[in-house]
């Protein structure tokens, strides 16, 4: 959760807004990238995110949106929907959106609409995959373009981080972890560096 309207504020008009983001830590899809010029490093590659590639994932988005909506609907503070951060429900529907008077629910939140469990239809669940298709985001944390595991897997450097098939290359950051990890990226790259240190310097012969 988020105490802003997390996107661009000129969208909305001046106001006090919440933001609740659903993140899967550990995905199924698979995205690949593979250089194809061995000159042109600005776009010699192809470049392929994977997002929502497998069904898994885009179940657990499906779940995360609508248990979401329920917790920020129970929340004291709530005051209604705002339909930039929705698929666009028929108004006929059971999901369709909330809208509230201010006034009217600062004079008396306890009765906001919203304490009943939504019930989405068939075709309000194809709404929403198709609306998270189109809004998903990447959390910035990329990684794991160069893993660290058998070539044959799919792996790309070794256990002392050369890269497979080439001679004094080697990659030291968060794209050799072979999947993501439960922790904060920046203490995990703080961590692969340090030991790339310690493999480096023994290679070398210096004592680290």
């Amino acid at each position: 959760m988020v105490s802003a309207f997390l996107a661009d504020p000129t969208l909305v008009e001046p106001g006090q807004y919440i933001t609740l983001g659903a993140y899967t830590a550990y995905p199924f899809s698979r995205g690949r990238i593979h250089i194809t010029s061995a000159e042109d490093v600005l776009t010699g590659y192809e470049f392929d995110t994977g997002f929502l590639n497998h069904r898994a994932d885009i179940k657990k988005q499906l779940w995360a949106y609508k248990m979401q909506r329920e917790i920020a609907r129970r929340l004291p503070f709530y005051r209604g929907e705002l339909e930039l951060g929705h698929p666009k429900f028929p108004s006929s529907s059971a999901a369709a959106l909330v809208s509230i008077d201010k006034d009217a629910a600062d004079a008396k939140p306890n009765s906001i609409p919203g304490n009943d469990r939504i019930q989405y239809s068939k075709e309000d669940d194809e709404l929403i995959e198709d609306w998270i298709r189109g809004n998903l985001n990447t959390t910035w944390h990329s990684m794991s373009t160069c893993s660290m595991k058998p070539r044959e897997k799919g792996g790309v450097v070794d256990k002392d981080l050369n890269v497979y098939g080439t001679v004094g290359l080697k990659v030291a950051d968060l794209s050799i972890c072979p999947e993501n990890v439960g922790a904060n990226t920046n203490n995990t790259a703080l961590v692969v560096g340090e030991k790339a240190a310690v493999i480096i310097g023994e290679e070398l012969g210096i004592e680290v």
